[in-house]
């Protein structure tokens, strides 16, 4: 997910340890602590994980997420696909702003315009690395050299019909367009409300409406953000919790002692606190989507030998550091594409069709051979990398100490490591190429392979290391432009096993998550590409 430390995933569920919590508060309130702070509640210019996990819980889009994380209807009532699969036409239901305003097809139209307006984080999930939707990249490509014009963003495909009909053309099909309509850089905003908000929209309760289950009424930064259930909401009457409150910048000590005297509900334990509640009635694990990896800059002409790579991967103990250091349900990573991410034609994971690869295997024999061979191709004794990671981003700490012990044990190989904040490793270091290992994660946009595949496009702009391989960009283009849905996952398989034995990036694990909820609430549940839900949250 592209410039996401979520913490869709650093949330968490609770009660008290003792008397199941909360027995200050009326029966429907509910509090959650979150690891991370809020930015903005403007859909079009966030990609913190705060602010994308409170959006979901404030406004909704054209489709929504049903009481199992699958995707089901949401503002719209009904939608139509034409038969090449190019034009969809969702048909709106009754619904209301928070303030009472009807929602009209043009809030739609206005907040996919609004992204580009602003160069939004998110724009990319609109052109071909996304949505593909028509004009969408050439759009992108203008934003970053001029200011666009109203009647430029009218060239965007998508449309008011009439106030009760949005129509989005694409360029091509996308087989998993309707989940992408509930991300929330696809959120509808008011355009007049907006507009006279200005530069104020969505920074506090009075600059922003709501459509959704739950009413922003209060936000203070650093602290909490307090929701009250949103009568307007068009299916209010099924929504059982009337206020809602979100504990902002919560360490995980802090959110356990929150859990332990009951005002507290929803925390997620980290490795720091996992031990004391993992075999405690509300616990429970969860596949986050994300993994971490190491990030080779292929300019560097030691790691450009691909046999330094190969030691680097060889070196690190992946399971050890998942059970024994994380001990939170992180795994080893065996490829690119996590497990429980995406499934073929024929419902079989990603990851058990495509197999694993020995190389992510520990093996410090080989990781020794790998290296000698590889500096003897480049004529020198020993080198020295750099790991770079970010001090304000979950679990990258034990991620590059773990790295630099694991690497430090190779004889000809110093390691260096190199601490930052996350903004600086990538809008700067990454993107300026000043790094040689670099500690980075993704997280899943989408139920489909191409939202980790596409980063390793060599026209990408994401494509931090440099990787370019034509053989990997043929099986890509092959999977972006085929109708047939087992040919495209064949090629989506092919494109991971060039880039897997070219080691264009190392992956290391992919992230678990631990959750405590109180007992005495039902219906809440995290997954991936989703977040954490509570449309169905209800008291016992």
């Amino acid at each position: 997910m592209k410039r996401l430390s979520l913490s869709l995933l650093s949330l968490a569920l609770a009660g008290s340890l003792t008397a199941c919590g909360n027995t200050n508060k009326s029966q429907t309130d509910f509090t959650m602590a979150m690891g991370e702070d809020i930015s903005s509640f403007d859909s079009a210019s966030i990609a913190d994980g705060g602010s994308i996990q409170v959006i979901k819980a404030a406004t909704e889009g054209l489709m929504s997420h049903g009481k199992n994380g699958e995707t089901i209807n949401g503002l719209a009532k009904s939608v139509e696909t034409s038969k090449d699969g190019k034009t969809y036409t969702f048909h709106l239901r009754d619904a209301k702003w928070s303030n009472g305003t009807v929602i009209k097809a043009d809030d739609f139209v206005y907040g996919f315009q609004r992204i580009f307006k602003v160069s939004g984080p998110y724009i990319y999930m609109f052109g071909s690395a996304g949505a593909n939707i028509v004009n969408a990249d050439k759009l992108m490509g203008e934003a970053l050299s001029k200011k666009l014009t109203d009647k430029d963003l009218k060239t965007l495909g998508i449309t008011a019909k009439d106030d009760k009909t949005v129509v989005i053309k694409l360029t091509k099909p996308v087989p998993y367009f309707k989940q992408l309509m509930t991300f929330t850089c696809f959120r509808p905003i008011n355009r007049a409300f907006a507009l006279k908000q200005g530069k104020n929209y969505g920074q506090n309760p009075k600059a922003y409406l709501s459509n959704g289950p739950f009413k922003l009424v209060s936000w203070v930064k650093g602290s909490k953000a307090e929701f009250e259930k949103n009568n307007t909401y068009y299916n209010a009457k099924n929504i059982k919790i009337d206020h809602l409150t979100i504990n902002l910048a919560q360490t995980a000590q802090a959110a356990a002692a929150g859990y332990e005297n009951g005002k507290v509900d929803m925390f997620f334990p980290t490795s720091s606190v996992l031990d004391k509640y993992k075999n405690k009635k509300g616990f429970s694990s969860y596949n986050t989507g994300f993994e971490y990896y190491l990030l080779p800059n292929l300019k560097n002409k030691a790691l450009a030998n691909k046999n330094i790579r190969q030691a680097v991967s060889y070196a690190i103990n992946r399971d050890d550091f998942a059970k024994s250091i994380l001990k939170d349900g992180s795994t080893a990573a065996t490829g690119f594409v996590p497990s429980g991410v995406a499934t073929s034609p024929k419902k079989v994971d990603f990851r058990k069709d495509a197999g694993d690869y020995k190389v992510f295997t520990y093996n410090q024999a080989k990781a020794q051979k790998a290296l000698n061979k590889g500096l003897k191709q480049l004529g020198k004794k020993a080198i020295t990398l750099r790991v770079l990671y970010g001090t304000d981003e979950t679990l990258m700490n034990q991620f590059a100490t773990y790295v630099q012990n694991s690497l430090s044990k190779l004889k000809g190989l110093k390691v260096e490591v190199v601490a930052t904040t996350k903004q600086d490793r990538v809008n700067n270091r990454q993107k300026n190429g000043d790094f040689d290992l670099s500690c980075t994660r993704w997280g899943p946009d989408y139920a489909d392979p191409t939202t980790y595949l596409n980063l390793l496009v060599s026209s990408n702009g994401d494509n931090y290391g440099h990787y370019v391989s034509k053989a990997y960009d043929a099986n890509m283009n092959k999977a972006y432009n085929t109708r047939n849905v087992n040919k495209r996952w064949k090629a989506l398989v092919s494109a991971e096993k060039v880039a897997m034995n070219d080691l264009a990036v190392i992956p290391v694990f992919n992230q678990g998550g631990a959750q405590m909820i109180n007992p005495k609430f039902g219906g809440i549940y995290t997954k991936p590409m989703v977040g954490t839900i509570f449309n169905y949250a209800y008291l016992k």
